[in-house]
């Protein structure tokens, strides 16, 4: 099997033979082989509608890449994206030689006023070249999702309620913003009797301004009763928080 870059996560396209690379960028700028963007998350403050991404080709050969933007909508403790109008990404599509660069242009072309912070997803993907490929192999695609959050000024803080809860032997981390920007979470430990029952290194996952998430964690065998905190590395700074338990 043909491999263009590193496999962080996978998904498989309708047409059953393309497969979709899909990474979780953190640092200053996210690199698949040689396909390097920056930055890996945008903030724009309103009256602010502009941003943009850089695109830099580190590899041997030239690649085609496609950006799309995406409504990232929470709701019901899951995640979705949806399609879009109210803003938009120029050029969407480039071609880049080895060693060129390319600026990305994201625009909020909505003239509604941001209401507490808008959050989108920025799918930058590195388009296949059919012509490389070899009879019987599948091509890989390299797949980055750029957040791109655009704030109101005076937007209020992330106020997360935490609680666990079971569901057919499952434990399952819910939790309830009620701020209005987003909260990301690194790093998170589940804390309970003085030691840590739970551990998820990395990047954990955002709950969006007023949105509710779910986060599996497996086996609910692990979790007593009693007290419960919840300990992560937060877009916010160190978190500590208790975790009620229904």
């Amino acid at each position: 099997m043909k491999r263009n870059a590193t496999i962080l996560g996978l998904t498989w396209a309708s047409a059953g033979l393309l497969a979709l690379l899909t990474m979780l960028a953190s640092g200053q700028a996210a690199l698949a082989e040689g396909l390097r963007v920056s930055p890996v998350t945008i903030e724009v403050t309103a009256p602010g509608a502009t941003s943009t991404l850089a695109l830099r080709n580190d590899g041997p050969q030239a690649i085609t890449i496609q950006a799309r933007v995406y409504r990232w909508v929470q709701e019901g403790g899951e995640e979705r994206y949806e399609p879009t109008r109210d803003v938009v990404v120029s050029p969407p599509m480039t071609r880049l030689k080895p060693g060129a660069k390319q600026s990305v242009r994201i625009v909020r072309t909505t003239k509604t006023r941001v209401n507490g912070e808008e959050a989108y997803r920025v799918f930058v993907d590195e388009v296949p070249d059919l012509s490389r490929s070899q009879a019987g192999t599948v091509a890989f695609v390299t797949r980055l999702r750029i957040p791109v959050f655009f704030v109101a000024s005076g937007a209020r803080l992330p106020e997360v309620r935490w609680s666990l809860t079971r569901d057919s032997g499952r434990a399952v981390l819910e939790a309830k913003n009620t701020g209005d920007v987003r909260l990301r979470l690194a790093d998170v430990e589940l804390v309970q009797g003085g030691g840590t029952v739970d551990s998820h290194k990395g990047l954990f996952g955002y709950v969006l301004g007023g949105a509710s998430m779910r986060f599996p964690l497996g086996s609910a065998s692990k979790f007593r009763n009693g007290p419960l905190s919840l300990q992560a590395v937060t877009s916010r700074g160190p978190l500590s928080a208790a975790v009620s338990q229904r």
